[in-house]
């Protein structure tokens, strides 16, 4: 045996670690190995002492007697070295036994019959781990206990909201889920096997009543755990379509839907987000409630209007729906950064820059998606800025969306004419039943006496009817041509951010696509639409569940960023759905039935998105009873 210098570098300061080894040679399919038989730290005798310590350690350590051959002496130095790396040598032994007993003591051996081997109750685990990883991490457990909910109410809430964002779907079918389908119950504090309908819907109504300080909460939470977050808000609504009547619900209004179902009552979510999608804040309204109205509501709920707020104001971003002239004065009297396209035709007072952009050098030229955008900064008087725009992937957008009504308006004329036509005997001969017709096509197409003209022929011989209808298309729009409206694909944005140059604010403004993803995900990946409860306070704690479940969402899908890795929820959710739990049931030679209640083991895909989010997967094994086979 002999003794070998180790070096290592630690990579982040580079600095060198020193330890030493005794090695001895051994032979691995016919060639020398070096094998580390004891580690001795850092040694600080002389190298040409190196040689008697080896061979010192190597006769304690094969129980030989070294001879004092005359002139060579074991020196105290060697000596002592060796007593010390022998002590440490047998107490990191001892230490190695030890944790050998542990792990054999306690352990129940059974000789089982292997045909009688099943396994019965089997629940989801994965996503249910996840949810309830980042439930903890967001202390909801400890806010409500401060809150007056007991241990019951707290696991109720947990498995709820868990609920909303694994199996989407009604308090009922959520109630079903944690019964018979999800090991929720077994994560939470208390056990959920006997949980009731009623005490669903109680638990719903209870953390809404708790709704301003959970959101709060929350919003405090995640800037301590993701403190490098900007401050840039996000406002827009958004409303979600009933089925049913709903006559007591007082949120229940028709209005315009933005899912194309007018024909439903409606309710409407205002929601506010920062530029990673979490939110912020939230408001209910009712689902005729006018855009405009709304930003004055969210910003009190939010506090910002109080007098003497003096913490900073954050940046506001909002779609032109809300940005009315009374919101914008608003704005400016409370002094928020804001950023926004204002309501009317703002880019017709451009129109000169828009149909030569082009030919304007001062017009910058950025690419989103592949598609080309073309931005110029204007600086107006009253301290403000605009921005104008001109998007190619947006002109080829409304140019497509007019091409293709305006080939359906010249259908539903061709199909008038063929019934005024009396060759045809037509059906529609009087001049009052064809302009009502006419009329109903400028219902359905808004713009139709800008792109078509048309003569109605009157019948000479009888008075009051018609012989013919005539019509001709004005304009034939072509995606590739810009003469047909030079403010095809146009839009102008204002800001009070004087500081930033065009491109910093156009980035800005388009965040606003993160509240729109919001949206997306609540409606969709949450699973709130469409409503089927009629009562207000019931609509209202079904939309805050969702919110609850959005912060986790946002909370996951933000920490997987982290690590490089941007599969969204659904993905997620999709890979950990074969991480189970089930009960084990062994039969042993005396026919003693045991059940054993444990989780499977991870697969890869699983230990992956556990290791990005921090969760540990134990086996967590339980047994429930012993029974005699009869």
């Amino acid at each position: 045996m002999y003794i070998r210098e180790v070096k290592t570098t630690n990579k982040k300061t580079s600095k060198v670690y020193v330890k030493h080894v005794l090695t001895e040679s051994v032979r691995v399919n016919g060639s020398p190995r070096p094998r580390t038989v004891m580690h001795l730290g850092r040694l600080e005798l002389p190298r040409d002492l190196w040689p008697q310590l080896a061979a010192e350690l190597t006769a304690r350590l094969t129980g030989q007697q070294k001879l004092d051959l005359p002139g060579i002496k074991i020196r105290k130095c060697v000596a002592s070295t060796a007593d010390q790396a022998m002590e440490n040598f047998y107490l990191r032994e001892e230490q190695h036994r030890r944790k050998l007993e542990r792990k054999t003591t306690g352990q129940e051996t059974l000789e089982i019959r292997v045909e009688d081997l099943a396994m019965t109750h089997s629940r989801s685990l994965g996503s249910e781990l996840v949810c309830h990883h980042i439930w903890e991490e967001l202390q909801l457990p400890k806010l409500l206990r401060t809150l007056g909910f007991n241990a019951m109410e707290r696991s109720m809430g947990e498995a709820v909201v868990a609920g909303r964002l694994i199996a989407p779907g009604s308090e009922l079918s959520t109630w079903r889920w944690i019964r018979k389908q999800s090991a929720i119950g077994e994560l939470t504090e208390e056990s959920l096997d006997k949980l009731g309908l009623n005490r669903l819907y109680n638990i719903s109504d209870k953390l809404l009543s708790h709704k301003n300080e959970i959101e709060r909460h929350l919003l405090k939470r995640e800037k301590k755990l993701h403190p490098d977050r900007d401050m840039l808000y996000l406002f827009d609504l958004t409303n979600f379509h009933f089925e049913g009547q709903c006559l007591g619900n007082s949120f229940a209004h028709r209005g315009k839907s933005k899912q194309k179902r007018s024909d439903c009552p409606l309710v409407s979510l205002g929601l506010v987000v920062d530029s990673d999608s979490f939110p912020v804040s939230s408001k209910i309204f009712p689902g005729n409630v006018s855009e405009p109205q709304t930003l004055r509501e969210i910003l009190e709920q939010m506090g910002l209007l109080d007098e003497g707020f003096s913490a900073m104001r954050p940046t506001l971003v909002m779609d032109r729906g809300i940005a009315t002239v009374e919101n914008i004065d608003l704005l400016k009297e409370y002094e928020f950064p804001y950023i926004l396209i204002t309501r009317g035709p703002r880019n017709k007072h451009y129109l000169n820059e828009f149909s030569n952009y082009k030919d304007d050098g001062e017009f910058e030229t950025i690419e989103r998606n592949g598609k080309q955008i073309h931005i110029k900064k204007v600086i107006k008087d009253d301290n403000t800025v605009e921005v104008l725009c001109i998007s190619e992937g947006k002109r080829q957008k409304e140019t497509a969306m007019k091409q293709r009504w305006t080939e359906h308006a010249a259908e539903d004329f061709a199909s008038l004419q063929h019934s005024v036509r009396s060759e045809n005997k037509g059906t529609v001969k009087t001049i009052d039943k064809i302009y009502e017709r006419i009329g109903r096509l400028k219902e359905r197409y808004s713009s139709l006496t800008k792109y078509f003209e048309y003569k109605v022929i009157e019948n000479p011989e009888r008075i009051g009817y018609a012989l013919d209808i005539e019509y001709s298309q004005l304009t034939v729009f072509d995606t590739g041509n810009e003469e047909t409206d030079p403010l095809s694909g146009s839009y102008v944005i204002e800001t009070g951010l004087t500081e930033k140059n065009a491109q910093e604010i156009w980035q800005l403004y388009m965040t606003l696509t993160m509240v729109e993803a919001a949206f997306r995900s609540i409606k969709s990946d949450l699973g709130t639409r469409p409503f089927y409860h009629q009562g207000a306070e019931r609509t209202e704690g079904h939309l805050f569940i969702a919110i609850m479940a959005y912060h986790l969402l946002c909370n996951i899908e933000y920490k997987m960023k982290q690590k490089n890795d941007c599969r969204q929820w659904q993905t997620i959710r999709e890979d950990l759905a074969t991480h189970q739990r089930a009960t084990v049931i062994l039969t042993d030679k005396e026919d003693k039935i045991h059940h054993i209640r444990m989780s499977g083991m991870p697969e890869t895909e699983h230990k992956d998105i556990y290791d990005k989010l921090g969760i540990k997967a134990s086996k967590n094994m339980k047994k429930y009873f012993i029974a005699k086979r009869l």
